[in-house]
């Protein structure tokens, strides 16, 4: 599994270590407070790319720790920041007149919403029940889709495919994050 996006990787000059073990992700899991999407959780056991803009899990010093936590509360930090620009979205029913209200149930949706793991840059992957879940691109509140799963997004962000010829009907919905897409 993953051979297509290694030989991708490598092609395009990404550095990759030896896949994590097991402790590893126990280890990495627990420091950070989240659970590995199983594709992500098995491209990482497979291969660890360590080239810049991709994360070093290995990597335990204080440092890099800090820094992969800020990019675990980046989105959830510039949704709050930026949260009456957030677009009220239909499914979430009637919009209230009072602005002061609709940021406030905005927030409760964010904060029953699934944390996004950082994958490469800002992209990242809802940590939710699905197995192989969409690549989103989160820049502010900027939010697209980029990959329908993980072997997609790799061939979108490396590869010969672009952003603009995802298959929107194969992306599996991402709670609330899906709703301001």
């Amino acid at each position: 599994m993953f051979k297509k996006s290694l030989d991708l990787l490598k092609s395009k000059g990404i550095n990759l270590a030896s896949g994590l073990t097991s402790d590893e992700v126990s280890q990495i899991e627990k420091i950070y407070d989240i659970k590995f999407p199983r594709s992500l959780k098995e491209f990482l056991m497979t291969a660890l790319p360590t080239t810049k803009g991709f994360y070093n899990w290995r990597d335990f010093s204080e440092e890099n720790v800090n820094f992969i936590k800020k990019m675990l509360e980046e989105p959830l930090i510039n949704v709050k920041n930026m949260v009456e620009d957030v677009y009220w979205c239909d499914e979430w029913g009637e919009e209230p007149n009072d602005k002061k209200v609709a940021v406030e149930k905005i927030i409760e949706k964010l904060n029953l919403a699934p944390r996004l793991i950082p994958v490469y840059a800002h992209r990242y992957v809802p940590m939710n029940e699905d197995d192989n879940p969409p690549i989103i691109s989160v820049h502010n509140i900027d939010i697209i889709y980029y990959g329908e799963n993980l072997e997609d997004y790799f061939n979108i962000e490396f590869g010969n495919k672009t952003q603009n010829d995802l298959n929107y009907q194969n992306i599996k919905s991402i709670q609330f994050w899906s709703d301001i897409v």
